[in-house]
């Protein structure tokens, strides 16, 4: 009987420690990965290289975009996200880190950041993360047009810093303080000097709204500090077509000189409409206002743009593909024609891969 005990303890606590060992990894999951990569081709009908927005900066050429390998982990209440990313695309979003030369061949980290649940509707960021101005998104899979708006472009791009988010119900409010925007280190900044970011968000059943805020330091080897209102919304009308609307204003300041500074504001509306799930039209409209813009914003300085973009997209799985036409007018001669003149019109054609995995 005394044996018998023994072997029964022993089976007991066995048992004891494997469910311990259970509980312990159903807490603790595992590390998530995703990523995604893109490619274009693209033809301008002037043959000239007239891209003044980001990432198709090409003329009849095949291009790399970008590859991104994503990981996140979390355990109990907090988490960690990193975000990496590979090519030309990279490259350009991180503009302050790279040069003209090796741009194509760094690999970068887009994100990374921590994030702490203090309560379930009460959360702080920490690290370098995408920034939360405007419609559109880094990543090419996250969008239905491929090349990309005005007020993307000249938008921020990341903060690095601190923030937290309140949320409760459909709302939910913002607030951070970060190095100047678009830089991961004040040190490369060269300035001890911080930009404040803000959002007050509403998420409904068929659609959101977001009010968005930041001010700071920009461009500190210029002394340039920016003030940017921007507002965001969507709207599902049915099963197969949806509503965008981006409108963002900016003001540009300088330090130590006034005749620096500057305004420009940017409309952008979106309708998409899915054919079937495999199939759907994306259509985008804006109109870019520079007329007084400061002279940091080059060649768009002093004229208007209206850019209209026609995309297919077509599903196989987890490829996409996206036949585009691109017709940018500008009220001034700001793009070039077929023998190198100043002309006001822009016109193009892409094609453009992109695969999630």
């Amino acid at each position: 009987m005394k044996k018998t005990f023994h072997i029964l303890a022993a089976m007991l606590t066995s048992s004891f420690v494997f469910a311990q060992d259970d509980s312990e990894k159903q807490v603790s999951p595992a590390t998530t990965f995703a990523g995604s990569a893109d490619a274009y081709y693209k033809y301008d009908f002037s043959k000239q290289l007239n891209g003044l927005t980001s990432f198709t900066n090409s003329q009849d050429s095949f291009e790399l975009g970008m590859a991104s390998i994503e990981a996140s982990h979390s355990f109990k209440k907090g988490s960690v996200f990193v975000d990496l990313g590979f090519g030309k695309r990279a490259g350009e979003f991180s503009y302050n880190e790279t040069t003209d030369k090796d741009i194509t061949a760094k690999f970068l980290i887009k994100q990374l950041y921590f994030t702490y649940e203090i309560t379930d509707k009460f959360k702080v960021v920490a690290g370098s993360f995408g920034t939360h101005i405007g419609y559109e998104l880094v990543d090419a899979v996250d969008n239905k047009n491929y090349s990309m708006s005005y007020a993307f472009s000249y938008g921020p791009f990341f903060n690095t810093g601190v923030k937290a988010q309140y949320t409760t119900g459909k709302f939910s409010a913002m607030f951070g303080i970060t190095n100047p925007t678009d830089f991961k280190s004040a040190m490369d900044a060269g300035t001890k000097q911080k930009t404040y970011i803000g959002q007050l968000g509403y998420v409904g059943d068929t659609g959101s709204a977001y009010l968005n805020f930041t001010s700071g330091s920009t461009n500190p080897a210029s002394d340039e500090n920016k003030t940017q209102f921007d507002f965001v919304a969507s709207k599902t009308i049915s099963d197969s077509f949806g509503l965008g609307f981006n409108a963002t204003y900016a003001k540009t300041t300088n330090d130590f000189n006034s005749t620096l500074d500057g305004e420009w504001f940017s409309l952008v509306g979106y309708a998409n409409y899915a054919f079937k799930e495999t199939l759907s039209l994306a259509y985008r409209m804006e109109f870019f206002n520079a007329k007084d813009a400061a002279p940091s914003l080059g060649t768009l300085t002093g004229s208007n743009v209206f850019a209209n973009t026609i995309s297919l997209n077509y599903k196989v799985g987890k490829l996409t593909i996206i036949p585009e036409l691109r017709y940018d007018a500008a009220s001034e001669d700001i793009f070039k024609d077929t023998d190198a003149l100043p002309t006001g019109g822009m016109f193009f054609a892409l094609l453009a891969t992109t695969y999630s995995f």
